[in-house]
């Protein structure tokens, strides 16, 4: 079923509105949910607006039953558009595959943060090692998170007529590339977590866009 543009927009906008009401969003991040999941369902279909509509309440669930979440009360619209904005407009540019190795990656990178910091030990790339929750360590649990987050997606992707493989490699290789990412946000002053986001989803659309083609071809 083929959706027009402005109802693709109003439709999602409605869906934001009421992720907001229920604290998944913060306050006036509406607007940015109507492009976030307004593309996708313009472009993909139902299947593609699912698929954001899963990304939000994984992310919503996780981060509640983190009692250290930053997020507990929702995310910001730029939270929104990091996360989800490279997804939007690749699917919207007609590929499918990018739009899903993205939407894993930031499932990935999301349920690596919450699952981490319940461990009691992380690791640092410069530091070695440190508490939980520290910004671009890596622990156990969040790595499990993080595989179990893109592989679901990779899953997902099935049933967009998708490969899993390069969808899961995607969101496994985006995440990775967040927490090196993250290393620049303390040391580059105006580097912040919702720019690291938005090059990571990007990164891992690319690489399940570039895996998927020589998987292919």
């Amino acid at each position: 079923m083929i959706f027009s543009f402005a109802f693709s927009l109003c439709v999602a906008f409605a869906v934001g509105w009421l992720a907001e009401r229920l604290g998944w969003l913060r306050p006036k991040s509406a607007w940015a949910a109507a492009w976030v999941g307004g593309l996708p369902l313009w472009a993909g279909g139902i299947a593609a607006a699912l698929a954001v509509i899963l990304l939000v309440a994984l992310g919503s669930i996780a981060s509640r039953l983190n009692p250290k979440s930053r997020d507990r009360k929702g995310r910001t619209a730029l939270q929104v558009l990091a996360n989800g904005l490279p997804a939007a407009l690749g699917i919207a540019l007609g590929s499918p595959l990018f739009f899903l190795g993205a939407i894993a990656t930031a499932a990935a990178d999301t349920l690596a943060t919450e699952v981490g910091a319940r461990s009691s030990t992380a690791w640092h790339p410069l530091k070695g090692p440190v508490s939980s929750g520290t910004n671009a360590a890596i622990s156990l649990p969040g790595t499990l998170g993080l595989i179990v987050g893109a592989m679901l997606f990779g899953l997902f992707g099935l049933s967009m007529g998708q490969p899993v493989w390069p969808v899961a490699l995607g969101g496994i290789t985006g995440a990775f590339a967040d927490t090196l990412l993250g290393l620049l946000e303390d040391r580059l002053e105006g580097w912040s977590n919702d720019l690291t986001n938005l090059l990571a989803t990007t990164l891992g659309g690319l690489f399940a866009l570039g895996l998927g083609g020589w998987i292919l071809y």
